[in-house]
């Protein structure tokens, strides 16, 4: 990985900038709806509305990621008034025919995506021994402080063995998938066959995974540290109005900036892409790119 690849993303992210507003409304949206989910008393509603933000969540993706696709294949450095207006017309065109082409792909990935994860946590029970209980007493105990540490010190060493053994294994399996899933998106709008076959995806974004390991383990611990750093400095700073306000902007770029990295990896390893990807409208021609 070049220092050119991290450039390229910073700038596509600098001058696309529907990419992070739409990102923007997008969060707004679900901050509207959070605190209603979360306040209203009548289960259904709140099964309703959680429904609802996940649809809203894998459709704004859906889109989301058509832009950004969009936005990578036709990078230009020097970029005149017209082509800047053009980009908009055509990134927010593309949000649009991106939804209703990939909705059902995304949401079928991240069906798996959770899938995968439930397997880990069986496999994980049959492999150490399911530790059920222990977390219900610690549940208990979570708002007595004392009363925790007293629990934590009575448990007897083979529980402790077991939960360090669950958590190694969950913390390497996890991070193995969501670094397999890093390039889905990708492998999903970016794939030489232009399928919207979800599991196909998948297996185009671990192969890649492969292929770019290093590359690929370069950006999950740059995404991790990152976001690390920039949660706990809005936690630390979280009574400080302009503090909060711009590291939540860092984090929205931020977000932006790796999806937009991981996108034009995986396209350095799509030369060949079809001029005509079964004619839809979300493609983009390579013809048109060359005018």
């Amino acid at each position: 990985m070049t220092s050119d690849i991290f450039s390229k993303a910073f700038h596509v992210v600098k001058d696309s900038p529907f990419i992070t507003l739409y990102f923007v409304l997008y969060l707004i949206i679900l901050f509207l709806i959070i605190p209603v989910m979360l306040a209203g008393g009548n289960i259904f509603l709140r099964s309703i509305l959680s429904v609802l933000s996940l649809l809203l969540t894998c459709a704004f993706m859906a889109g989301w990621f058509g832009m950004i696709k969009t936005a990578v294949i036709t990078y230009k450095k020097d970029k005149t008034p017209e082509e800047k207006l053009e980009e908009a017309v055509r990134l927010k065109n593309n949000f649009f025919c991106s939804v209703s082409n990939y909705i059902l792909p995304v949401i079928l990935g991240f069906v798996v995506f959770v899938a995968l994860l439930y397997l880990h946590s069986y496999l994980s029970d049959i492999l150490f021994g399911k530790i059920d209980n222990v977390l219900e007493d610690i549940s208990k105990y979570s708002n007595n402080q004392e009363a925790f540490k007293t629990y934590l010190l009575t448990l007897p060493e083979s529980v402790w063995s077991t939960i360090i053994k669950k958590v190694t294994f969950s913390y390497v399996i996890c991070s193995f998938i969501t670094m397999a899933y890093l390039f889905f998106a990708a492998s999903l709008y970016l794939n030489k066959k232009c399928t919207l076959n979800p599991i196909y995806a998948v297996g185009g974004a671990a192969k890649t995974m492969f292929q770019k390991f290093f590359e690929t383990v370069i950006i999950f611990i740059f995404l991790i540290v990152l976001n690390f750093v920039l949660m706990s400095l809005q936690a630390f700073y979280i009574d400080n109005v302009v503090i909060s306000f711009v590291t939540m902007i860092l984090r929205i770029y931020f977000a932006a900036y790796i999806i937009v990295l991981i996108f034009d990896l995986y396209e350095q390893n799509q030369k060949d892409l079809p001029s005509d990807c079964c004619d839809r409208a979300d493609c983009i021609r390579k013809d048109d790119l060359s005018d």
